[in-house]
Formats: C-alpha cells, sequence, structure tokens
C-alpha cells in the first residue's frame, strides 16, 4: 500500500511542456558555440518541474551535460537510462564519491575536508571549485597547494574540471563585481596552468553570464533556471537587451492546477475563512479549492494572489488553510464545482506567472518553482 503522506493527490497537478524544455535549450544551443558544451542543471526535482522529466526533454533538447545536486539524483537518472555525462553539484561524503564513480559520475570539491574524503575514496573525476566572491563553496588562496597534494596522493582520483560561481550578475545591471569574479577565476586558471593543468573543463557561466556574456563561456556553459523558460531576473532580462538578447524566446514549461471542489453563496456582511480577515460587503460567490499551504501554497498569498477559473481572474478571499483556500468568483457566471482552477500558468486569454507570484510573496522565481510538495501530480504535456 502507498505511503499516504508521500502519495500524489489526483486533485493537485502540474503540467510540464516537454515541447516547451527542449525549446529553452534550444535557444542556448543557438548562444553556445562549440567548442564549449552545455549543462542543464536538474536539481531540485528539475526546479519543481520532476527530475527525470526536466532530463529527458533537455538530452532531447541538446544538453551535453546535466547538473544534480547530490549523487542521489544522480543514481535517479542513471537507473532511468540516462548516459549524458553528469556533474553533481553539491557535497559528498566518502561512501557517496564511490557510488559516484561507480555511476560514472563527475563531482564538485569546494573544501579540504571534501577533497579528503574523496582520496579517501580512491577513485572519481572531480572538479575542483574555487572561491571568487560567493564565499560559499570554493577553495580559498593558500589551500590550493594541500588540494593539489592531497590530489597527486589519491590513487584513482583525477582533478579534470575547475569551476567557481557569479554572486552578483542577476541583481543588478552594474556588473563590476561580477566581472571582478571573472579575472578572480582567471586568476586561479593562470595558477593552476603552473602546476601543470593545463587541459582542465573550465566553468563559472550560470544562466545570467550565459544570457550576457559569451566570454564567459569556457568549456562548460550551466543553464539552470532559463532552461525552465525563466528569466533569471528583471535586471537580467534589461541588461540582455542592452546586448542585444531581446530576440531569445523563453517558454515557461509549467501549469499548476486544481479543481473546484465546492461553491458556497455567502451573504452579504459573512465573513470567510480563519481570522474573519475577508468580509463580503455584498452576496457573494466562493469556490473552495482543495489545497493549502502544506501542499506548498504559501499562507502569505492570502489576500495577494488570484487564480484563473473559466479563464478569469478570482482574487483568493480569507487566508490560505493547511489543505483549502478559497477565491471570490461572484463575478465569474457559472462557476461550479468541478471547475479547473489555474494556480500558476496560462488559462484562456491569462497567464498568472512565476515573477507575479514571487512578487506576491516578495521572493524570487527559483523558490516558487520549487515550493509544490510531494503530493503534486507532474504530467508531461505535448505544450504549454
Amino acid at each position: 500500500m502507498a505511503d499516504p503522506a508521500t502519495s500524489s493527490a489526483p486533485w493537485l497537478r502540474i503540467e510540464v511542456s516537454s515541447l516547451a524544455l527542449r525549446a529553452n535549450l534550444g535557444e542556448f544551443r543557438r548562444l553556445v558555440q562549440p567548442p564549449a558544451r552545455l549543462l542543464a542543471v536538474v536539481k531540485a526535482d528539475g526546479y519543481g518541474h520532476g527530475l527525470l522529466l526536466a532530463a529527458r526533454a533537455f538530452v532531447a533538447g541538446g544538453a551535453d551535460w546535466l547538473g544534480v545536486h547530490t549523487v542521489a539524483e544522480a543514481a535517479c537518472l542513471r537507473a532511468a537510462g540516462i548516459t549524458q555525462p553528469i556533474l553533481v553539484l553539491g557535497p559528498a561524503n566518502a561512501a557517496e564519491a564511490v557510488q559516484a564513480a561507480d555511476l560514472h559520475c563527475d563531482l564538485t570539491v569546494g573544501s579540504l575536508p571534501a577533497l579528503q574524503a574523496v582520496a579517501a575514496a580512491g577513485a572519481g573525476r572531480v572538479h575542483l571549485k574555487v572561491e571568487t566572491g560567493v564565499n560559499r563553496q570554493g577553495i580559498v588562496e593558500g589551500e590550493l597547494e594541500p588540494a593539489l597534494d592531497l590530489l597527486a596522493g589519491a590513487a584513482g582520483v583525477k582533478l579534470v574540471g575547475v569551476s567557481s560561481h557569479f554572486a552578483d550578475i542577476e541583481d543588478t545591471t552594474d556588473h563590476a563585481f561580477a566581472r571582478r569574479q571573472q579575472a578572480r577565476f582567471d586568476a586561479w586558471l593562470a595558477r593552476l596552468a603552473t602546476c601543470g593543468y593545463n587541459d582542465l573543463i573550465r566553468h563559472m557561466t550560470c544562466s545570467a553570464a550565459a544570457l550576457l556574456w559569451t566570454d564567459s563561456h569556457r568549456d562548460l556553459v550551466r543553464v539552470g533556471v532559463s532552461a525552465y523558460g525563466i528569466w533569471p531576473s528583471r535586471e537580467t532580462r534589461v541588461a540582455a537587451r542592452q546586448v542585444g538578447r531581446e530576440d531569445l524566446l523563453l517558454r515557461p514549461a509549467l501549469t499548476w492546477k486544481t479543481t473546484v471542489s465546492q461553491v458556497r453563496a455567502v451573504p452579504a456582511g459573512e465573513t470567510v475563512g480563519y481570522g474573519r480577515t475577508w468580509l463580503a460587503s455584498v452576496a457573494s460567490r466562493v469556490a473552495v479549492l482543495p489545497l493549502g499551504y502544506s501542499d506548498g501554497y504559501p499562507r502569505a498569498l492570502s489576500g495577494r494572489a488570484h487564480v484563473l477559473i473559466r479563464g478569469r481572474r478570482a482574487p483568493l478571499c480569507g487566508r490560505i488553510c493547511m489543505n483549502l483556500c478559497m477565491a471570490d468568483v461572484t463575478n465569474i457566471p457559472g462557476a461550479v464545482a468541478g471547475d479547473e482552477a489555474v494556480l500558476l500558468g496560462r488559462q484562456g486569454d491569462d497567464r498568472i506567472t512565476v515573477e507575479q507570484m514571487a512578487d506576491w510573496l516578495g521572493t524570487i522565481s527559483y523558490e516558487v518553482l520549487t515550493l509544490p510538495k510531494a503530493a503534486w501530480q507532474r504530467i508531461e504535456v505535448a505544450d504549454a
């Protein structure tokens, strides 16, 4: 019997357009010129789109590599028959390093203790992450020599790549700091070259850098959020237009859907929901939707968000509950139980965007994409 805590709820559906995912990869395929290769990041359950669904679509769209956060994600891809090179971007212990080697996956190593764990495993291909300004993962000045000594003494472990990550390329149109980071990365490359490492896979580029600077592409271009049809930020979009990228077509690939479970008549003067925060100023009709914050639809959307029912916007009314929320359908004639409600995505001529939901929540698009919990069914569709 399935575990009810992890079983899908048939009324919570995420439709994912594999065609849109492939098309987005095609856009980056145009930008990334050989010999540089293209890595599509599918961590966090494919940014909420489904790990295997996203991976297969990206491979079909021309991804040379796939990026994951954990060795467990890599194992899932290999078990599904995916043979593309895989880079594990997150940390791994000694046992996971052995597993990664067995799976023919590369590991990112960003600290001396992590490198010691890989060395103890005695097998595997590693990409050394170097610090250029994020101060999160990455070896720092003074650690290169001991890192290379560890690698030299670890039979079976091979250094094949070097990487870093931008700290401030999405949140601004002033990219002076990002350019300084790029210069620091070049300095690391020069130091490694003097130590005899001239043929490493060099990679620092994220979605924003891939869109803005072809000179950042190097040997491997890591594309994350934009592979899913989402611009990293408004600032990135403005900067992209400034460098002639306004014709780039990114297509959002997912739609969150549920089904209206009930429509209630609420007399004028009555309130709806916990805390009595919504008052019916006139005789109203309220749709009850079978999802709440325990499903990953945040309580902070209360009184802010809209849903689409019969192609029209219905504002949420009252507080979002643990398993239910309510929407005002007074101005949507004919709305009844069983109607489709779109929480994110297109219905008719209207669309609720990831960016709009991020604004409602005071957060970023990345977080919105990963909100839905395991109960949601992810369904591949031809288009979105």
